[in-house]
């Protein structure tokens, strides 16, 4: 009997890019049907457009295609959790449907799994976008590999292989909102990285806009480390010797140099915005925290399948 492999893919409003992301796919695993079989499980996170249309088609066509439709749009990193942990196969590849991840590049992460790595994933060595937008997030990755409290690697995506152990590890994880980097890494195993560029979308534009992704910028860093609280603390104690200072040295100048001593309310204006600053920068901090700890506590399903073809 042929093993059985997975690729996941999920969805949401990407009626411009289905069908040829499927199209390349089958392409790209035609050469390993000699010993393998496929399912290919896309998830539609509650779609606006034509997708999940587009999707039902395949599946008529297709039986290795199956769909999951949510009942409401539960998050990226929810979507592509549950679509992970539908998979049935003995590994499943993790690829988008916007086609900036080379479908042809799964026979190498295949490859890299046969050979024994539990985790073959795709190291990004550049992207067709924007300066800025380079550079925010090459800063990004550094912070995060930098203040995790386990090794997580700078230019992972999303696309990735994970064997099935790994999977399995998977369901372990109870977080509300997974950054899927960070519990990859957390996991462990062997791992190995095979280097690609990323190309720009092939069509439709994307969901992710500036506030989408620092909200999962925050995330991925609540996720993966707690050095953000404890700064919180040397902050704290920085800003309390910085103010003691100052006040000796306003009161030493007071009575040493009074012809020149500050006074009125600029000093005084700018002490206040200093520290108020500071205090709402800690608070702000130790709330995302509190605010993941509460969400946790609750213990909420990460979301609920409406539609299922083909399971």
């Amino acid at each position: 009997m042929k093993r059985k492999l997975s690729i996941v893919t999920p969805c949401y409003n990407e009626e411009a890019n289905v069908q040829r992301h499927f199209e390349r796919v089958q392409a790209a695993i035609a050469p390993l049907r000699e010993r393998y079989e496929f399912e290919h499980v896309y998830t539609d996170n509650c779609s606006t457009d034509r997708t999940f249309e587009l999707l039902k088609g395949l599946a008529a066509g297709h039986p290795e295609v199956k769909v999951l439709r949510f009942s409401r749009n539960i998050g990226a990193n929810r979507a592509i959790m549950m679509g992970l942990l539908h998979a049935a196969g003995e590994a499943a590849v993790l690829i988008q449907a916007d086609l900036q991840d080379p479908p042809e590049l799964i026979p190498e992460f295949v490859r890299g799994w046969e050979e024994g790595c539990d985790v073959v994933y795709g190291e990004i060595q550049g992207r067709e976008e924007g300066l800025l937008m380079r550079y925010l997030r090459r800063l990004y990755y550094r912070a995060v590999a930098a203040l995790s409290d386990v090794p997580v690697p700078r230019n992972a995506g999303e696309f990735r292989l994970t064997s099935r152990r790994v999977l399995d590890a998977m369901r372990e994880y109870g977080d509300d909102d997974p950054y899927l980097r960070g519990i990859v890494a957390h996991i462990g195993f062997p791992q190995r990285a095979i280097p690609y560029r990323r190309a720009r979308r092939a069509g439709g534009r994307s969901n992710y806009g500036l506030v989408a992704l620092a909200g999962y910028a925050v995330n991925g860093l609540l996720s993966t480390t707690v050095v953000p609280i404890r700064a919180v603390i040397v902050l704290g104690l920085l800003v309390a010797a910085l103010g003691f200072a100052m006040t000796v040295l306003l009161f030493a100048s007071k009575f040493l140099f009074p012809g020149v001593a500050p006074r009125g309310v600029t000093m005084i204006a700018t002490l206040v915005t200093f520290f108020a600053g500071a205090q709402l920068c800690a608070v702000g901090i130790i709330g995302e925290y509190v605010r993941k700890i509460y969400v946790q506590s609750l213990r909420l399903p990460r979301g609920f399948v409406q539609d299922r073809i083909n399971f």
